[in-house]
Parts: structure tokens; C-alpha cells; sequence
């Protein structure tokens, strides 16, 4: 299916996802700033996606539900945002089986609402403190099992979400991707910030990936290139790590593990890097 391209309120390009299936984008995509007469300012636009899969999760819909529910093929083309604080791709509906491929992503900005794709399930199924944590929680997501009550995770729904064949630059965060038997593979990662992919979940593989970050912005205590959480049995392999900030940015680690056991990083390059791997709560690692 061709990706229906909208413009909502002049705001340059938008697309939607209203159901499963396999969809392709035939041109580029351009969101535009936008500047708010009464704010005197341009428009904060907070997280909005120029592709966003807005179909509600049904986990008894009778439509199959599996490693390619949703498919995007860029086919080579560009989404650009003009605009600070969007997401080039959002996985708005908590569904599993995404896979984005075979294109270019653009999106700046320096808030937390700003990342190149997100591509998650609704909540973190592990404990922190009391209840659930809601992944719009940063907190909860960088707080090592051990240093809170909640205890150790719970388990992770399998989420199967693929992104292969992408060049991602944004300001903030390249990659955000929760759930279990996720896969990275042939792209490239560039960030302004200090974190270019954050995965969370058990049986992840990040492969044959190029992460450049430039470390502008305050720093946090579990900053790096790539950071992982609960990402038991992960394998990073065949990556190149590389840090180009400026002689004022300290690097962080290039990858961090919070609560992540039995993970192998083999055959990778780290350029710029004082530190490869950095440990934090119950973690275990083979470096090769």
C-alpha cells in the first residue's frame, strides 16, 4: 500500500498508519517550522511523528498479529523535520511486528520528545517501585532493577520490530526500541546528543550498525552510545562506535548495561571512547 501523505494545518507532511500491513513511501516527506503569531515563536511540536502507526492494539483482533504486521519501506526517500522536537517514525499503537527499512531520517531538536524513531510496545513490564512503569517515564527506564523495591523485571512481551538499511540524524535520540527479539542491522545512527539507541527488553541483536554521537547537552549517569536495559542474551556485534564532540564534551561510555545479563559484544570498533562497556545493577557481559 502507498502511504497516505497528509498536511495538517500547513504543518508540512504527515502519514498514518491505521492498520496492519505493508506500506510504501513514494516521495519524500517535509515537516516545516510553523511560527505562532500569539507565542511569538515557532510551534513546539512534542513528540509528533511524521509517520505515526495509529492503530489501537487489539491482542484478540482477528487480523494477523506477527513479525510483519506493520512494514514500512522508505524506498530510499527522506523524512525531514524543519521543525525541532519531532520523531521521524512512532509506534503510537503499542503493537508488535514493525519493521522500518530503506531510508533517511531527519529530526532535530534538543528535548526529550525528540527522537529519530520510537518504536515500542505501551508499558515496561518491569517493576519499579510501585506498580508498572509507564515508558514515558525516563526515570523508571534508568533505574537499575537493584536500586529500587520493584525488583527484578517481570518479562517482556516478544515485539519483533526490525529496522535495517536506515540513516538516522536527531538531536536528542536516535532509536528508542522496547520489547523482546528486537533487531538493528545495516544503518546509521547520528546524534547531537549522548545517546544515539536506547533498547530495552531480552534477546536484542544490534548488528553491522555505525552510532556517532557528539555529546552536546547535559550529561546523565547512564549516557552512551548505546544503552541497554534488561537486555538479557543481547548480542552487539560488527558495529562501529564513534564519539566527534568537541574538545569541551566529555564521551560516555559507548555502551552502557542496566540489568543486563549474558550479553556478547564481539567484532566491534570504538573510536573516541575512553570506556567500551560500562555495568550498572545485575550485569554480565562477554566482550570479544
Amino acid at each position: 500500500m502507498k502511504l497516505s501523505i497528509s498536511d495538517p494545518q500547513g504543518a508540512g507532511d504527515r502519514a498514518y498508519i491505521d492498520k496492519p500491513g505493508s506500506y510504501c513511501l513514494r516521495q519524500n516527506m517535509l515537516a516545516i517550522k510553523v511560527f505562532d503569531v500569539h507565542a511569538f515563536s515557532y510551534k513546539a511540536f512534542s513528540g509528533e511523528g511524521l509517520i505515526s502507526i495509529t492503530h489501537p492494539f487489539d491482542s484478540k483482533a482477528s487480523y494477523p498479529r506477527g513479525k510483519d504486521s506493520y512494514v514500512i519501506d522508505l524506498q530510499g526517500h527522506r523524512l525531514v523535520a524543519e521543525a525541532n522536537g519531532m520523531v521521524g517514525i512512532e509506534n503510537r499503537s503499542g503493537g508488535v511486528g514493525v519493521t522500518v527499512r530503506n531510508g533517511y531520517i531527519e529530526a532535530p531538536g534538543n528535548s526529550e520528545a525528540n527522537r529519530g524513531m520510537t518504536l515500542r510496545p505501551d508499558w515496561l513490564s518491569t517493576k519499579a517501585g510501585k506498580g508498572f512503569c509507564p515508558l514515558e517515564r525516563v526515570s523508571c527506564q534508568d533505574i537499575p532493577a537493584s536500586a529500587t523495591q520493584g525488583g527484578p523485571p517481570l518479562g517482556y512481551a516478544k515485539t519483533d520490530y526490525l529496522i535495517e538499511d536506515i540513516t538516522i540524524h536527531a538531536g536528542w535520540r536516535g532509536v528508542d526500541m522496547g520489547g523482546a527479539g528486537n533487531i538493528l542491522r545495516d544503518s546509521i545512527i547520528e546524534v547531537d546528543g549522548r545517546v544515539a539507541v536506547f533498547q530495552f527488553g531480552p534477546g536484542a541483536v544490534i548488528e553491522n550498525t555505525t552510532f556517532i554521537i557528539h555529546g552536546k547537552g547535559d550529561g546523565k549517569p547512564f549516557d552512551a552510545a548505546l544503552k541497554l536495559r534488561d537486555a538479557h542474551g543481547a548480542i552487539v556485534r560488527n558495529n562501529t562506535f564513534i564519539f566527534e564532540g568537541s574538545i569541551f564534551a566529555s564521551a560516555p561510555a559507548a555502551i552502557n548495561l542496566l540489568d543486563s545479563k549474558d550479553v556478547l559484544i564481539e567484532g566491534n570498533t570504538f573510536k573516541g571512547f575512553e570506556q567500551k562497556v560500562r555495568v550498572n545493577g545485575d550485569s554480565t557481559y562477554t566482550l570479544k
